[in-house]
Parts: structure tokens; C-alpha cells; sequence
């Protein structure tokens, strides 16, 4: 109800006060949301990796992800100085460049440069509570695949780990999906993946070799490579097909 005033203001009565204030509040609430529904409560996925080359089985994986649990976004963290595993032999910069190029104008994916930033080993739970910092209303869904199941026991407070983060688990051939007696008990996700059988280790043996990647990798990504001299040097891209790999 509106009310004129003397001055020709209008006034309202404390009914309608009440009641715009609820919409007020309502509106707030709607602003949070994004164009695809998406609030600050929801759910965030992170997938991490070396990415020494990133390849299509990581993009695939968390685009599946993205569309399977409906998540707001997943950022894909490159490590800057692995703390169980050799070090890379694309250095970080090159790593986080390849791993730019390869999500351009993917929605739903973005790169956080985390890792890369910050001094010393990479660690998952300095990760998670760094991103969880960020998103604190959201559910952090970590993404891996089933071969990394039987190693989160070996890394750094991963019992801090098990408490930040659900793990959503994709199948990853010739390994289970069984967990490992340390983790009995942990409530997990999973999720359609791949399937395939990829890996950077595999992918930089046949640019070594000189083989193609054309559908292995991105092709911003193989011009990068082609461009810097990564795995092997230009002349190891040479759009050979790779058959019969010995």
C-alpha cells in the first residue's frame, strides 16, 4: 500500500515495507546465481595433474566430470614441483601455457596457476584448503582416475585430504576401483570416464619417436610443442601416423 505524502513523495505503510523487503532479499539470492542456475554453493571440481603434456584424455575426463555432476566449474591445476613423482620435463611456465591453450574457449574449465605460484613442493592438501578458501560454501569435488587410488595413502596429510574434498573416481583401465584398506570406508563418486588408455608418458615416447599426435592432443597444444622444441624438437612432430609402435 502506497501512501501520498504532503510533498508528493509516496510513503509506504510498514505492511509493504515488510513485503518489499522480502523481495529485496529474494533478489539478492537471485543475483548470486549464474545464467546456468549455478549459486555459491555450488559444487566446484578440481583436477590436478603434472601435465607433461596435457593430451585429450585429461580434457575429456573433465568435461565428463563437468556434465555428470553438474559442477559449477573445474579448475585444472598443473603441479609446480611434484612431491612424489620426477620432475617434468617441460618446465612450469610451458606446462601452464599448454594447458591454457588446450581450454580456450571451454566453458566450465579454467586453469589456477596455484601450484605453479607457490614455493616448494606441490601438495594436494595446500591445494584443497587454498580453494576452499575461495569457494567456502561450495563442495570441493576432487577428480582422479582409479590408478591413483592405491597412492593417496602415500601423500601428505592425506587423512586432511579425505576431509576437504569428495572424491569423485573415474575407472581407468587395468585398474580397480577398490579401495585400499587405509581408505575403507571413504564415501566416493564415480563417474563415466575415457576409457582410454592414454597417457603423457605414452604421448611424449611417440613424439620422441617422431609420430603424430594430431588426435591425441589439441592442435594449439602441438604447435606450442612443435614451436618450442618439447619432447623431442620440431622435427619430432612430423605428422607421421602411429602404427605399429614397437
Amino acid at each position: 500500500t502506497r501512501i501520498v505524502r504532503p510533498n508528493g513523495r509516496s510513503a509506504m505503510t510498514k505492511r509493504s515495507r515488510k513485503k518489499r523487503g522480502r523481495s529485496n532479499c529474494a533478489l539478492k539470492r537471485n543475483r548470486k546465481k549464474s545464467a546456468s542456475g549455478m549459486t555459491d554453493s555450488s559444487p566446484v571440481g578440481i583436477l590436478g595433474g603434472i601435465f607433461d603434456p596435457v593430451h585429450f584424455g585429461h580434457l575429456a575426463t573433465a568435461r565428463l566430470a563437468l556434465d555428470y555432476f553438474h559442477l559449477k566449474k573445474i579448475y585444472l591445476v598443473p603441479a609446480g614441483t611434484p612431491a612424489h613423482k620426477p620432475a617434468p620435463l617441460a618446465g612450469p611456465a610451458q606446462r601452464l601455457a599448454m594447458l591454457s591453450l588446450s581450454v580456450e574457449n571451454s566453458k566450465g574449465l579454467e586453469v589456477w596457476d596455484g601450484e605453479i605460484r607457490r614455493p616448494g613442493a606441490s601438495y594436494t592438501v595446500d591445494t584443497l584448503r587454498e580453494l576452499k578458501l575461495r569457494h567456502p560454501e561450495a563442495p570441493l569435488y576432487f577428480i582422479i582416475g582409479s590408478d591413483n587410488l592405491k597412492e593417496i595413502p602415500l601423500w601428505y596429510d592425506y587423512q586432511a585430504i579425505l576431509s576437504l574434498a569428495i572424491f569423485c573416481v573415474t575407472h581407468r583401465p587395468s585398474h580397480s576401483l577398490r579401495l585400499p584398506r587405509e581408505l575403507e570406508g571413504l564415501k566416493m563418486k564415480v563417474f563415466p570416464g575415457p576409457e582410454w588408455n592414454i597417457s603423457s608418458s605414452m604421448v611424449r615416447k611417440y613424439l620422441a619417436r617422431g609420430y603424430s599426435c594430431d588426435f591425441l592432443l589439441p592442435a594449439k597444444v602441438i604447435a606450442y610443442i612443435r614451436a618450442n622444441g618439447l619432447y623431442g624438437g620440431s622435427a619430432a612432430i612430423n605428422h607421421r601416423s602411429p602404427q605399429n609402435i614397437p
